[in-house]
């Protein structure tokens, strides 16, 4: 009978083993590679660890190499002398797509097929703010760049927000990725190394991240509650020491009526486009690309942030920036071919990241630009 147990025992052990290693192996195709590096006085608060690969298969699928400086560029063409740096968000980023898809790839093979022209720092999550703050460091950093090209999706930002970003760090050598990588700890690297064989830990973490476990609406009691509340007509207590919601929100009005009273937004981003300009007199083209809407009746449209729309584009004239509007190419797209620009197989059409025919558009609307 122990034998049996024993045995039986093993057995599971062999079979569990067996089925983690086969998921360990699936998540090789599904995602894996480069983790980041946190860092400061650099362009950006981190970069993905150098000389590594990068696959992520949840939104569209993409397999893409990061270069000695944890920037995803593929390494396999020389960099021209007169490049130009590619500055934005995730979707400069373009992990959704393989490399030579994403905008950086075509705007290669559009300037110059023998050699890499556009050396890509887009980083995930690196709004306008992000970048100006970050702008003199990556010019420090990359001081032969011919031009620079940003891409944004978003301008409607505060006025605290693009003042804050004229807090701008000092570019040190100590934080290129190089130099981060040579300098790694030995448990940072046993680290690294470790989610670099086994991709199945990342991919459970991110999982067990992603759940919401609690018991908040449990057996309907937060909805009973409510109904309590209207019945005896009256309102959910604030927290002790806090206020309630609409005295907090008048106050929050009142606090940014006030910011916005001392510093408009064209002055607040005159100033952030204007620091730009005081370290780097070369071109700049800044690229907007919004969401795309499909109506009911099958007609396409565009969700431009009106409300700050002709600032920011006088901002950007007033400081001899190029400002590129790609709201009309994806209409122009979808209205020829009924392309739409975000979304993928696995996700919701029009929803997410640019996909492949969406970084194509993107790319043809800089080059248009340069």
């Amino acid at each position: 009978m122990a034998k049996k147990t024993v045995f039986c025992i093993l057995s599971w052990g062999a079979a569990f083993a067996l089925a983690l290693l086969c998921a360990n192996l699936l998540s090789f195709f599904y995602r894996s590679g480069a983790s980041s590096i946190q860092r400061e006085n650099a362009y950006s608060r981190s970069i993905r660890t150098p000389n590594s690969w990068i696959v992520r298969g949840a939104e569209g699928y993409g397999i893409n190499a990061v270069d000695e400086n944890g920037y995803l560029n593929d390494s396999g063409q020389p960099l021209k002398a007169d490049y130009i740096l590619l500055m934005g968000s995730s979707h400069a980023e373009g992990l959704q797509v393989m490399q030579e898809d994403t905008m950086t790839g075509a705007l290669n093979r559009m300037l110059d097929p023998e050699a890499r022209t556009v050396y890509n720092l887009g980083t995930a999550g690196h709004t306008l703010p992000l970048i100006v703050e970050g702008f003199p460091a990556a010019i420090a950093e990359f001081p032969d760049a011919a031009a620079v090209m940003i891409e944004i999706t978003r301008m409607d930002f505060t006025s605290d927000e693009l003042l804050s970003a004229l807090e701008q760090p000092l570019f040190d050598e100590a934080s290129a990725g190089a130099s981060l990588a040579r300098s790694l700890s030995a448990a940072r690297r046993i680290r690294n190394d470790t989610l670099g064989a086994l991709p199945i830990i990342s991919l459970l973490r991110q999982q067990f991240e992603s759940m919401e476990i609690g018991f908040a609406g449990a057996f309907g009691i937060a909805g009973f509650s409510r109904a309590s509340a209207a019945e005896a007509g009256g309102e959910s207590a604030p927290e002790a020491g806090g206020e309630s919601a609409p005295e907090a929100s008048r106050d929050a009005d009142g606090r940014e009526d006030a910011a916005n009273a001392e510093t408009s937004y064209y002055e607040a981003l005159h100033q952030a486009l204007a620091s730009l300009r005081a370290v780097y007199q070369k071109p700049i083209i800044v690229l907007y690309h919004e969401r795309v809407l499909i109506r009911r009746d099958g007609s396409s449209a565009i969700e431009r942030e009106t409300r700050c729309y002709d600032d920011f584009r006088a901002a950007c004239s007033d400081n001899d920036i190029v400002f590129v509007d790609a709201g009309d190419a994806f209409l122009n797209a979808y209205e020829t071919d009924y392309t739409i620009p975000y979304g993928f197989f696995n996700t919701t059409l029009g929803g997410g990241h640019l996909n492949r025919k969406g970084h194509q558009i993107v790319a043809e609307a800089f080059y248009r630009a340069w």
